[in-house]
């Protein structure tokens, strides 16, 4: 469908709903602004025909002095509908070089993956006019076709996906939707802020650029549309010349990768990253990355970072993560109960079994320098760093697995390194110790060596 200006109704909204997948709830981005107070409006009006219920969810970004009645504004606008309405204040705090803007990004589809329930959808209102700004800036960024393919309808994110059904449609129709029903809406003062690449494109070149190609938006919209094409093609090409490389969400074999010429090394990372739902990385940064791959050895930590996200080598394998630092296991004394949480990273460690009483002076926290195990009575004790690189465990992933020490002494590196003492008491209570990390890379961690 061609992005035409003309009338935008609520039926035009349940089409497009009608071509995603099929929700168990739909989570509506609402910031308060015509596009989103368009969206949230015509999903409103269609609800009674939609089969899952509907929810909006206001990030208050803090970066503007009107974000607390931003958020008032969209709590009101929800409470005279009926719409439910959540709220989340994000901390926003640039690493690596970042804007603000850019964090603020990150941060809020972070958020969102922790909101979305399985098998639930965001709706974003992205339009024809976000897809060309998107297409012209990668275009600028020297992307190859993915990033000339613009932003996809649908993608996967943790449990459920983001949609943007409202990519066929222009702003002008949005608002003039919004005018008919008399709706007001909020105007962000830093949208007239040229500095921004996006409103320079939006405020000074393509005005020019329209009155010298007229249509402007439709060209770039079926631009994005033929390259998203080619680029479905490409990436099933891709896939089948990648055999298991790619399959892994965390992990690749760096020994498989560098087998390949060149130019399919840099096709394989660009799918791994596409399949698994990862933001694109720039091409001067992966040619440079896997420039220092060929050059390494064994020892050689390589790594790229982009956004929020990261590639780095240990050994024989890539790691494919979020760039979040990791939280080092806490400090914990485990007194009693059979679980003792460990927060958000490290999970919970617990004893499965019938309830027993836990011995005095057991206590869980990360590893330290020296650290050394003994896992058999008289046999001889083993450093933790030496079981870490055993199993190759990269160093930056070691701190958040918890060591549980009886005595001050460790007795248990995760639940797959047991000392003599510790499977002991086990034994004569006929209990087993399981942990359970929260974060993703850290259960990966746990599975790779508990096989």
């Amino acid at each position: 469908m061609k992005p035409e200006d003309s009338d935008f109704t609520s039926q035009n909204l349940l089409d497009s709903l009608s071509r995603l997948p099929t929700p168990r709830k739909y989570w509506v981005g609402f910031s308060g602004g015509a596009d989103s107070t368009a969206l949230l409006q015509a999903i409103h009006e269609c609800a009674a025909q939609l089969p899952a219920p509907i929810h909006a969810v206001h990030f208050h970004h803090g970066l503007q002095a009107e974000a607390d009645s931003w958020q008032d504004h969209c709590g009101r606008f929800c409470a005279e509908r009926g719409i439910p309405f959540l709220s989340k204040k994000l901390e926003i705090s640039s690493i690596g070089g970042s804007s603000p803007e850019e964090e603020a990004r990150n941060c809020r589809y972070r958020a969102v993956a922790e909101i979305l329930g399985r098998s639930e959808m965001y709706l974003t209102a992205h339009h024809a006019e976000d897809q060309a700004e998107t297409l012209f800036l990668n275009l600028m960024r020297g992307s190859g076709i993915e990033g000339l393919a613009g932003i996809p309808v649908l993608r996967n994110l943790e449990n459920g996906w983001v949609a943007r059904p409202l990519l066929d449609r222009n702003r002008p129709e949005l608002e003039r939707f919004l005018q008919q029903r008399n709706i007001g809406w909020l105007t962000d003062p830093s949208n007239e802020d040229t500095t921004f690449d996006r409103n320079y494109l939006r405020r000074e070149l393509f005005p020019l650029m329209e009155r010298r190609w007229p249509g402007l938006g439709r060209r770039l919209f079926r631009t994005a549309r033929n390259a998203r094409i080619t680029a479905g093609a490409m990436a099933m090409f891709i896939e089948g010349q990648s055999g298991d490389l790619i399959r892994d969400r965390l992990k690749m074999s760096l020994q498989k990768l560098l087998e390949l010429d060149p130019e399919m090394q840099t096709l394989i990372l660009r799918q791994w990253l596409r399949r698994h739902e990862v933001p694109i990385l720039p091409e001067a940064r992966l040619v440079e990355f896997l420039e220092q791959l060929a050059g390494s050895n064994l020892t050689s930590q390589a790594e790229v970072r982009w956004e929020d996200w990261m590639i780095k080598r240990y050994k024989r394998d890539l790691w494919l993560h979020r760039r979040k630092p990791f939280l080092a296991c806490p400090e914990k004394k485990w007194k009693n109960h059979m679980k003792l949480d460990l927060g958000p990273d490290s999970g919970v460690l617990r004893l499965v079994g019938e309830s027993t009483a836990i011995p005095a002076s057991w206590k869980v926290r990360a590893r330290k320098a020296g650290d050394r195990i003994r896992l058999l009575p008289n046999g001889p004790s083993h450093k933790l760093k030496q079981l870490f690189q055993a199993a190759l465990i990269p160093p930056w992933l070691r701190t958040g697995i918890p060591v549980l020490e009886w005595d001050g002494e460790p007795v248990a590196l995760g639940d797959w390194v047991i000392g003599h003492r510790l499977q002991n008491w086990l034994f004569d209570n006929s209990l087993k110790l399981q942990w359970r990390p929260a974060d993703p890379v850290l259960g990966r961690v746990r599975t790779d060596c508990q096989r």
